[in-house]
């Protein structure tokens, strides 16, 4: 684990200590994930998922007032053994980092790295929308599998409250890309200030659905487009 860097207020540390404490105890994990019939499209296979209820009201309130989170899809190919364990065949993993910009009056959306890639939502029904609403990613060519073979799809998806790492990162990641008026004292994040009591109760949030199981060769092809 990362070692977190110093902060510049006894509080903050203090709150800190809070946040880790609560973030193990367990929220509501009815998110509505539902994943879609794997379609094959131009020679690749494709998996369609979406999630109805990423958001309690109380994480929606917390997110409004600026905490951090971090929301993690992970996608596996696996492959039907009879009399032995499933074998993974392919995982797709993406991250992206979500903190409301007080200023912008706006949630910042940073995924992946190298670089990353920054977006802007509005409110929160666009958040929605960009992460959560309609996602449909090519996973394998059909080539490549094994055509008479039996697979499915698993995704998880994940929303962590306020991980270690960002809070320093997700300050200088916001003050950079949304410094607010000429002179204003950013000082200690708002969220942290009402860690003690808007996270009491509130954890990780984690779904897991899996696909229907599909033979390559059935799948036949088609000629649309992605979304």
């Amino acid at each position: 684990m990362a070692i977190p860097r110093p902060m510049a207020h006894p509080l903050a540390a203090a709150l800190l200590l809070v946040a880790l404490a609560s973030s193990s105890v367990l929220a509501d994990d009815d998110m509505g994930l539902s994943v879609a019939p794997i379609e094959s499209i131009l020679g690749a296979i494709r998996v369609s998922y979406e999630v109805d209820e990423p958001f309690t009201p109380r994480l929606t309130e917390t997110l409004l007032q600026g905490m951090p989170a971090t929301v993690t899809f992970e996608v596996g190919l696996w492959k039907r053994r009879a009399f032995w364990f499933d074998k993974l065949v392919i995982a797709l993993r993406s991250e992206h980092k979500i903190a409301y910009d007080e200023w912008a009056k706006s949630f910042r959306i940073r995924s992946g790295q190298s670089p990353p890639q920054s977006r802007t939502a509005p409110d929160l029904d666009s958040l929605r929308a960009l992460l959560f609403v309609g996602r449909r990613i090519p996973i394998a060519a059909a080539a490549a599998l094994d055509s008479t073979g039996a697979y499915y799809v698993s995704v998880r998806v994940t929303i962590r409250p306020v991980a270690v790492e960002d809070l320093g990162e997700i300050e200088r990641w916001l003050a950079g890309e949304s410094p607010g008026p000429e002179g204003a004292q950013r000082g200690i994040p708002r969220y942290l200030l009402g860690l003690a009591v808007n996270l009491s109760g509130l954890g990780e949030r984690t779904a897991l659905e899996k696909s229907e199981r599909f033979i390559p060769a059935r799948l036949g092809g088609t000629s649309t487009s992605s979304r």
